[in-house]
């Protein structure tokens, strides 16, 4: 039969142990945190009982054997003995004389049990397993522990000190004030977070979670998973509907009406500026940079040949013909996977795909495939490529805790890059690569490739980081 958890008040209480092992030590221990009055008796005590006695003054320890005349004035007794025979002896005792007693491991000795204690000050949940398994309560123990917050004995602490004034109040108002009062203490601590439902959608998302989850241990984190209207609509280029803003739109409304705190995206598929309202809070680190041009095993092309390359990018598909005259571009379109699989099927000779992707999904040592990364100076990359956004609401804690987490090179590379785009007044349509490249803590390396009058420009300017403002103007006025 299961046993009532009472909560009792230990203080002063005078408590009995029996034995100078371990085990009675924890028991020790447990009474004096609780503020109970502990005499404990054995001949032998183990070394770290020893430790103990004149450090803790609700503490006295007797070296002989236990009597039945030291059960007198008892409140709690327990029997941690290795004499079994003593400690049902004692056990029996204390039940005929309505003492609470415990014996270690012998559940039928008991009139109460210890339970699995988590403690947070004057919060205390405990576990119980009415003493059929000590190790279960144990392992539910730390389920719980893991799963709660670790404030709530501050915040019972604090609307401890407001209750006194709030009972003064009239009886039909305390409830209210007190779940004001409770909701204003408590907050949110869950965070839900937007993404995509891709491979490698959900792949960033944990990088993001893992990287909040050390930074903010308390909080718990909801994946949303939401469909985006360049997810709907597969059998069409995004360039026919709204470019690399189709991937976004339904996540930043998300953001905006508050169904998620904040919304993980790759940074080049972001339009530029964010939904009103809206802003970039942080940054993963930058992974690599490059394109990559797989093929099927075996599988080269010369300069002058003519072959079927995949890809749904203006600016890889004009930086690809400078390197390959005889190239024919298809669109393609699809997660990385999918790309991979419709090179597989033979419906494209190539397809080139960001080297960050392929890496953050394991995609690098297909068996059947080979994989040409391109320099930056062959296929200059999108603004923004290989870096990890995360968007939320202006000044929120989303907002706060993703500035905690940032990577500040990345941050600063990503904002340099888009202000290129916004100052060429680029969209999503647009056959542009930029990269702020920052080879030390004080200088920039701004590069930009884009199209005029059919012409494939590039433009590479040096100069101090803090001078990146003066740099933009220049290079997009070249």
């Amino acid at each position: 039969m299961a046993f009532f958890p009472f909560m009792i008040q230990m203080d002063d209480k005078n408590c009995l142990i029996a034995g100078g092992g371990r085990v009675a030590l924890r028991k020790v221990k447990m009474m004096l945190s609780f503020g109970a009055v502990v005499t404990v008796i054995s001949p032998t005590f183990c070394e770290e009982f020893l430790a103990l006695e004149g450090k803790e003054s609700k503490l006295k320890i007797i070296k002989r054997t236990i009597q039945i005349s030291d059960l007198i004035d008892r409140d709690v007794v327990i029997m941690a003995t290795n004499d079994p025979n003593v400690n049902t002896e004692f056990a029996t005792v204390c039940k005929e004389q309505k003492i609470l007693v415990n014996v270690v491991d012998v559940k039928e000795d008991c009139n109460f049990y210890f339970p699995a204690v988590i403690r947070q000050e004057d919060v205390v949940i405990s576990v119980s397993t009415g003493g059929n398994s000590p190790l279960l309560a144990s392992h539910i123990k730390k389920e719980i522990n893991d799963a709660i917050r670790k404030d709530y004995g501050q915040i019972a602490k604090e609307m401890g000190k407001e209750r006194q004034k709030v009972l003064m109040q009239k009886e039909e108002e305390r409830r209210e004030i007190f779940e004001k009062m409770m909701d204003r203490k408590l907050g949110s601590k869950v965070i839900r977070i937007g993404t995509r439902g891709s491979a490698l959608a959900r792949k960033q998302t944990d990088m993001v979670i893992e990287s909040l989850k050390s930074t903010f241990p308390d909080y718990q984190w909801e994946v949303v998973v939401l469909t985006t209207k360049g997810d709907k609509r597969r059998d069409v280029p995004i360039t026919s509907f709204g470019g690399k803003a189709v991937f976004v739109e339904e996540i930043e409304q998300a953001l905006a009406d508050g169904t998620i705190d904040m919304a993980v995206h790759s940074a080049k598929d972001m339009p530029n500026p964010c939904k009103e309202g809206l802003t970039i809070a942080g940054t993963l680190p930058r992974a690599c940079i490059q394109d990559v041009l797989v093929t099927k095993k075996g599988r080269s092309f010369a300069t002058e040949e003519t072959f079927v390359a995949g890809t749904g990018s203006l600016r890889r598909k004009w930086q690809l013909e400078k390197l390959f005259p005889n190239v024919v571009c298809k669109d393609l379109r699809g997660n990385v996977g999918t790309r991979i699989e419709k090179l597989r099927q033979g419906q494209y000779d190539a397809v080139i795909l960001a080297a960050a992707g392929l890496e953050r999904q394991g995609l690098l040592q297909e068996p059947d495939l080979e994989y040409r990364y391109f320099t930056i100076d062959e296929m200059l990359p999108a603004a923004g490529q290989a870096i990890i956004a995360i968007e939320t609401k202006e000044q929120t804690k989303a907002y706060t805790m993703a500035q905690a987490v940032s990577d500040k090179k990345a941050f600063t590379q990503l904002m340099i890059e888009r202000a290129v785009l916004e100052k060429l007044g680029a969209g999503c349509h647009e056959p542009i690569g930029v990269l702020a490249d920052m080879g030390s803590e004080d200088t920039l390396d701004l590069r930009l490739m884009t199209v005029i009058n059919e012409q494939l420009i590039y433009r590479q300017m040096e100069g101090k980081k803090t001078e990146w403002e003066d740099m933009i103007n220049k290079i997009c006025k070249a």
